[in-house]
Formats: structure tokens, C-alpha cells, sequence
């Protein structure tokens, strides 16, 4: 089981380049050779990067969804819309479709800084702006959110 830790400041060049950080590649040399899968987070202003082994979990139960479910087929529509299978050049980059970049609102003209965390099986990349907001956000009562995370662990939790 993967648990990848670290957040990484990084650079994405005018081609949509980003220099994968060494210290992921490490976490990652058991599988990044079966390449890497970037789509946008369904929550949040940033993308999602899942080694591909994580990815295939992750697809294996959207396959599940009925396609005869017109819910189902919308979901997965909107879920898997941009998927896509990147692979480390040989210098240690990342191509990280513009597509994808202007979801997570990666403006290059402005600042082509990125910040890229390892949260368990995944990582996320967000823009600087959106990460000082959302994660980084000094209003939000971080005690309380776990107390109600503890308790959906422990199943006690009710909406």
C-alpha cells in the first residue's frame, strides 16, 4: 500500500512541463514505470495524480456503474472526463495536459508555481493561489472537522 508524504513547490513551464520531485520518484520506484494517471479532484480547484496501479482500483469500481443507470453513465461522465495517462520523460518530467492546468487554474502568464502533495495513494497539485485558500486556511476549525471525521471512522457519525 502506498502512502506518499511530502509537499513539493514546483515549476510548470509554458508547455505544461512540471520536473516530477526525485523524492516522489523514490516513494514511487516500485510502480511508476507502469506510468501515472492525472485527472481533476471532484471537491476541489486542483488535480489529482494516482500512480497507475491506484488508478486502476479507483477505475475497477466506476466499472461497476451500470451503463443501463442514467445517473450511473452521468457520473462517470463527469468523473473520468479528462483522464489521462502521463509517463515521466527522460529527464524527470511530467506533461500535464492545458486542459487540466486551466481547471486547477494554473495560470502560467503569472505564476507557473504549483504545489504538489503526496496525500496517502494519490497526490494533488494545486495552484498556488488555490492552495493557500483551501488548504492552507486559517478560518477553518480544524478541530472540529476531525472530531466529525473521527467519528465517520469509528461509524458513529449520522447525517
Amino acid at each position: 500500500m502506498l502512502n506518499l508524504l511530502g509537499e513539493y513547490h514546483c515549476k510548470v513551464d509554458p508547455k505544461g512541463r512540471m520536473m516530477f520531485p526525485a523524492r516522489f520518484r523514490k516513494q514511487l520506484e516500485m510502480v511508476i514505470h507502469h506510468g501515472l494517471v492525472v485527472n481533476r479532484d471532484i471537491f476541489s480547484k486542483c488535480l489529482i495524480l494516482y500512480p497507475k496501479p491506484e488508478w486502476d482500483k479507483v477505475n475497477e469500481e466506476i466499472s461497476r456503474l451500470s451503463r443501463y443507470s442514467e445517473k450511473h453513465q452521468r457520473f462517470q461522465r463527469k468523473f473520468l472526463r479528462g483522464a489521462t495517462t502521463l509517463e515521466l520523460d527522460a529527464t524527470g518530467r511530467l506533461l500535464i495536459p492545458s486542459v487540466l492546468l486551466d481547471y486547477a487554474e494554473v495560470d502560467l502568464k503569472k505564476s507557473n508555481e504549483v504545489i504538489l502533495t503526496g496525500i496517502g495513494e494519490k497526490m494533488e497539485i494545486w495552484s498556488s493561489a488555490n492552495y493557500n485558500v483551501e488548504v492552507l486556511d486559517e478560518d477553518l476549525d480544524f478541530g472540529a472537522l476531525a472530531e466529525e471525521v473521527r467519528k465517520d471512522i469509528e461509524g458513529k457519525h449520522t447525517t
